[in-house]
């Protein structure tokens, strides 16, 4: 019988330098981490941006002090009708081309931005004491609409002068 020499198994090779004992190359852990840390950046920095309202938002905001007096206007005529019969039907004829515009108002802001079309319905400013004042008011929203369609643009600018014109009527020819 001959022996056969009984060998040792190999010894497994030392770590070279440079290189992890894991067997992953060292470059490619350190590539890994540059980019996790340049995502994990990236992502704070992007979440950190805030780009300001948009231009359907800016041009919601721009109406809404409009819808809000037409708002006004609609509930002072409304309650001046009954205690100034020289003018009830004068008044009537406010409340509803106010309360037109108002619907029409309230509808492009909520298609704009539904959000601010929330904030219509604020508390009533006090209550209107008279025809004349009525008028005043009025006349100011009229020059208000007109002033703001130069600064928009589509409907809402072809909305806006429609109803400064409206206006522009109602304080001449109905309260008058």
């Amino acid at each position: 019988m001959t022996r056969v020499p009984i060998q040792d198994p190999p010894a497994p090779e030392p770590p070279q330098a440079g290189r992890p004992a894991t067997g992953v190359p060292r470059r490619s852990v350190l590539r890994g981490g540059v980019l996790a840390g340049a995502a994990a950046v990236a992502g704070w920095s992007l979440t950190a941006c805030d780009t300001g309202p948009t231009q359907r938002q800016l041009d919601a905001e721009t109406l809404l002090p409009h819808a809000q007096a037409a708002l006004r206007q609609q509930r002072a005529a409304t309650a001046l009708a009954p205690r100034n019969t020289a003018y009830t039907e004068a008044l009537r004829t406010v409340a509803d081309q106010r309360g037109a515009h108002l619907k029409a108002l309230r509808d492009e802001i909520n298609r704009l931005h539904s959000s601010t079309a929330d904030r219509i319905d604020s508390p009533p400013a006090a209550p209107t004491a008279s025809v004349a004042a009525l008028g005043v008011s009025i006349e100011r929203s009229a020059t208000s609409a007109a002033d703001a369609c130069v600064g928009l643009s589509g409907f809402s600018a072809g909305l806006l002068g429609s109803i400064s014109a409206s206006c522009q009527t109602l304080a001449k020819v109905q309260l008058a």
